[in-house]
């Protein structure tokens, strides 16, 4: 007996092995340590910081030996550097970008968690449509069967059992099509977690985002300030104003030092130490630099003027959306859904009383689940705009 009790733990075990439901929470936390944008945008934080460190990059120093009158060989040393400025500015280069790549941290950041809280939603979607599709399924094809059953006993005419038989196929095929769509959705959640489980299913069924987002509200130009690729291409700009500082403080005189024995050891004093500058004559090699640093700059500024646009733009729509389907869902909550039950009920007491036709029946019963269907359609697209505005609001 206890052999069998054993073996049964043994069978449930192995029977949910690689199954695993998660919550957004963790399946966003997933995705922040296994997904590898996230190390490359660390990498590229890191990469900053250490060329940071060797803003002040000296010259390799020159060493020579000089006969000064063609009879013995001495030893010399020349170092030049260039301006401190332009080490001071090389420095605050070096800032800017470790700030730009800790911003683009932040861009990745932002757009990963969009994109887990969009697929782990329309895994939610699928599976709540696969149940109501099954529930939708065995209605159908209990109908078709009865159908069948009527019409081999000459009860009912041939359009019923065809017509019974059409709608059945058809929910069949939705369902099969669902199916596949959950399975497609649970694996891009798999992908862009990291997990590795052989099914994975949401934690809670989808439900309406509850939200502090008034339904009237109006676009607002500080809304989207905390956005993260706002401030991403904002800091891009300062990185290219930077860079057209350090460009044009290479304009600058360099200095030079040395020491160099130009008369031997014979002499009393052999020491002789060279001091002196260094001129950025080739006048045309640093002016195109500096012109081209500041097309740079002003390329990054416009990109920064379309990117806020494009924000503007995208941030309207995300309220047009909300508002949208924040009134959708107040109709199917306060009558559709109501008023669907009611045709079930009323549709299933009439044709059990024969008092309408299975046709008849039949499009009411369609009816009905099609308003149920939209109805969860219409929570996915209110739940996705939310994700949209707390992406563009940085939230």
């Amino acid at each position: 007996m206890n052999k069998y009790i054993v073996f049964i733990f043994l069978l449930i075990a192995f029977s949910s092995k690689g199954q695993v439901s998660v919550t957004l929470d963790s399946a966003i936390a997933s995705a922040m340590r296994t997904h590898p944008q996230i190390q490359f945008s660390q990498q590229e934080i890191e990469q900053q910081k250490a060329l940071k460190r060797g803003s002040f990059n000296i010259e390799n120093p020159s060493l020579g030996m000089e006969a000064p009158y063609g009879k013995k060989f001495e030893f010399g040393v020349q170092q030049n550097f260039q301006n401190p400025v332009i080490y001071i500015q090389q420095a605050k280069l070096g800032k800017q970008n470790v700030l730009l790549s800790e911003s683009n941290q932040q861009v990745t950041k932002w757009q990963l968690i969009r994109n887990v809280r969009t697929v782990y939603l329309n895994m939610q979607y699928a599976e709540i449509r696969v149940k109501q599709l099954s529930y939708q399924d065995s209605i159908f094809h209990n109908l078709f069967v009865a159908a069948e059953r009527r019409y081999n006993a000459g009860d009912a005419g041939l359009l019923e059992k065809v017509s019974a038989e059409t709608k059945s196929k058809e929910i069949e095929n939705f369902f099969k099509q669902t199916k596949a769509d959950l399975q497609n959705a649970q694996l891009q959640l798999q992908l862009i977690t990291g997990l590795k489980d052989a099914t994975i299913s949401s934690k809670d069924e989808i439900t309406k985002t509850t939200t502090t987002i008034p339904i009237e509200i109006r676009f607002d130009s500080t809304a989207i300030s905390q956005s993260p690729l706002l401030t991403y291409f904002e800091q891009n700009t300062l990185v290219n104003k930077q860079n057209l500082r350090l460009q044009k403080s290479k304009v600058l005189p360099g200095l030079s030092f040395g020491y160099l024995n130009q008369v031997g050891s014979e002499q009393p004093t052999n020491f002789r130490l060279r001091y002196g500058i260094t001129l950025p004559l080739w006048f045309w090699t640093y002016s195109s630099q500096i012109k081209a640093a500041k097309y740079q700059y002003q390329m990054s500024q416009s990109q920064y003027a379309i990117a806020q646009k494009t924000y503007s733009s995208e941030y309207t729509q995300a309220l047009n959306d909300f508002s949208k389907y924040s009134g959708s869902l107040n109709y199917y909550e306060q009558t559709g859904l109501k008023q669907a039950e009611a045709v079930i009920i009323t549709a299933k007491r009439s044709y059990d009383a024969g008092e309408i036709s299975y046709i008849t029946y039949m499009q009411s019963l369609n009816q009905a689940f099609e308003i149920k269907l939209s109805y969860i359609e219409t929570i996915r697209n209110y739940n996705q705009s939310i994700i949209e505005l707390n992406y563009l609001k940085g939230q």
